[in-house]
């Protein structure tokens, strides 16, 4: 402001004097290349350089109005002209110090959010992770302890099919004691003669066969978990119908007996077969008296077969 005013002072000072006087081309310089820096960036971010450039230029100026044509107001004018461009220079580095440090700023800024979202994505991650790496052992712990309970299931399942088949082999030996024995597909047969256990053409157990029958019972009794089917036979002499019905008069009479002596009801049936099953010829009395029989089968165990 203070050069302006001093300019058109300058200005209305060469109009009185008829303008005789011109300025020489260095103060022309001098006062362009000011206006130009006080114009730019140096205004604001390097003033003490652009206070100095005007302060040569006022001594220029003021030298230019004592005597125009003396080589002290071309000099001063000079010094005037680089020091506004100095000033000019200073403030477009500084300008641009200032752009890069604000964009390095925003830069930093970014960084450090991207720093910051990569931390919690990381955290993020890591729970997660720990979360699935938690459920994993939960489940592989509970796995181990159903395996291990499968495990100890199918361990007692074998041990109980061993343990019937020793009380199966037992029973076996015992029954051999006591009456034949074989075995064919539906499991292991014991075979009392029916003169044994009936008088002629009766259902009524004698008291004889009550005794071999308590034996009988015991060594069942033994495997009483397993099926058991109580069949009647008869020879040939009398009718089909006769024979049929006191087969299965006798054999009610055996599945009776063995029920009352502690076998589940549930787990014994009877069948009367009459004359329809012979093991021997009914021409003779031996044929006959070896098909007068009654068989207590003793149904294979079923077995379940692993996966």
């Amino acid at each position: 402001m203070k050069t302006l005013q001093f300019m058109i002072l300058v200005a209305f000072v060469a109009l009185f004097a008829g303008c005789a006087t011109v300025a020489p081309n260095e103060l022309v310089n001098a006062r362009s290349a000011y206006q130009q820096a006080s114009q730019g960036p140096a205004a604001q971010l390097v003033p003490a350089e652009l206070h100095k450039a005007n302060v040569a230029l006022d001594l220029a100026e003021q030298s230019f109005q004592k005597d125009p044509d003396s080589q002290e107001t071309k000099d001063l004018a000079y010094v005037a002209q680089r020091k506004s461009e100095q000033a000019g220079a200073l403030g477009a580095i500084a300008a641009d110090k200032a752009s890069k440090d604000e964009a390095n700023v925003d830069f930093q800024k970014k960084q450090t959010e991207i720093v910051k979202q990569g931390k919690q994505d990381l955290s993020n991650s890591e729970k997660q992770t720990a979360a699935a790496r938690t459920e994993l052992d939960k489940n592989a712990a509970v796995k181990e302890v159903q395996d291990k309970a499968d495990a100890e299931t199918a361990e007692r399942a074998k041990q109980d099919l061993r343990d019937s088949e020793q009380r199966t082999a037992d029973a076996r030996a015992e029954l051999a004691k006591l009456a034949a024995v074989k075995e064919d597909e539906r499991g292991l047969i014991v075979i009392l003669s029916g003169s044994v256990l009936f008088p002629s053409a009766k259902s009524t157990l004698l008291p004889s066969a009550q005794v071999k029958l308590n034996q009988v019972a015991k060594a069942l009794l033994s495997i009483r978990a397993r099926n058991l089917i109580v069949e009647g036979h008869t020879d040939s002499q009398g009718s089909e119908a006769y024979n049929q019905g006191l087969s299965q008069r006798r054999a009610d009479a055996v599945r009776d007996y063995l029920v009352q002596h502690g076998y589940p009801a549930d787990r014994i049936q009877s069948r009367g077969k009459g004359e329809g099953s012979p093991i021997a010829d009914n021409a003779s009395a031996e044929g006959r008296a070896n098909n007068r029989r009654v068989e207590i089968i003793i149904e294979r165990e079923a077995r379940t077969t692993n996966p």
